[in-house]
């Protein structure tokens, strides 16, 4: 669904480092622009490897200019790889895309003609509303093609607020304390054991899975 093997994080990392060490030390750590029509994802990855297991150390010895350069390209990085991660998710028309909650994300899939969506919280934080009687929220015909929400707007489903613990939320609403949503994005075994545990307590409400689209299974990270 989204980058294959290496988590979101480091890819930022390794293109943040090649644009501050191009301006810091003048190496040329920029890629031509042939380097660039032939490169892919993958060779990020690769390359990232290099400076992964030294990467705080670096950033323990950088200055105040090369940490500013840094942030910005994070950011700007960011903002380039957000977009396109809404495209792998496979939308039912005419529900409008969800937005995610920030500092958690949404597991979704499409059964009969019905998009299905579940709010999930990240470690460290809580739903603003109980939700452990509302597993999920739901868009399609039955709804007029809009979200059934508990917040103004229609689109946001949920909100994760900082909070020592989590009791709002159903017990597998809330990622691994050792994941994050991101985290779940970066490997394929994860998003599909998120997927399987969602399928099941659907099919534990009544809900068939046998008419689901494969091909709108999705998570969303909120940011």
């Amino acid at each position: 669904m989204l980058f294959s093997s290496c988590p979101l994080w480091k890819t930022l990392v390794f293109i943040s480092l090649a644009a501050l060490l191009a301006d810091v030390t003048e190496i040329g750590a920029f890629a031509s622009p042939s380097e660039c029509k032939s490169a892919t994802i993958d060779d990020v990855n690769e390359s990232l490897e290099k400076y992964s297991n030294c990467f705080h150390e670096m950033i323990a010895k950088g200055e105040k200019a090369s940490i500013n350069l840094l942030v910005w390209t994070l950011q700007e990085t960011l903002d380039l790889l957000r977009p396109v991660q809404e495209k792998f998710c496979k939308q039912l028309p005419p529900c409008p895309l969800p937005l995610a909650p920030r500092n958690g994300g949404l597991v979704c899939v499409t059964i009969d003609n019905a998009q299905y969506c579940k709010p999930m919280c990240n470690k460290g934080y809580d739903f603003q509303f109980p939700r452990r009687s509302r597993l999920y929220e739901v868009c399609g015909n039955t709804t007029g093609f809009s979200w059934t929400t508990q917040l103004v707007g229609g689109r946001a489903l949920a909100v994760c607020n900082p909070s020592e613990t989590a009791i709002s939320g159903a017990e597998s609403a809330y990622f691994p304390t050792n994941s994050t949503c991101l985290h779940t994005l970066a490997s394929t075994a994860t998003q599909t054991e998120q997927l399987n545990i969602f399928l099941k307590e659907l099919g534990e409400q009544g809900i068939n899975g046998s008419n689901r689209d494969k091909e709108a299974d999705c998570i969303l990270c909120g940011y």
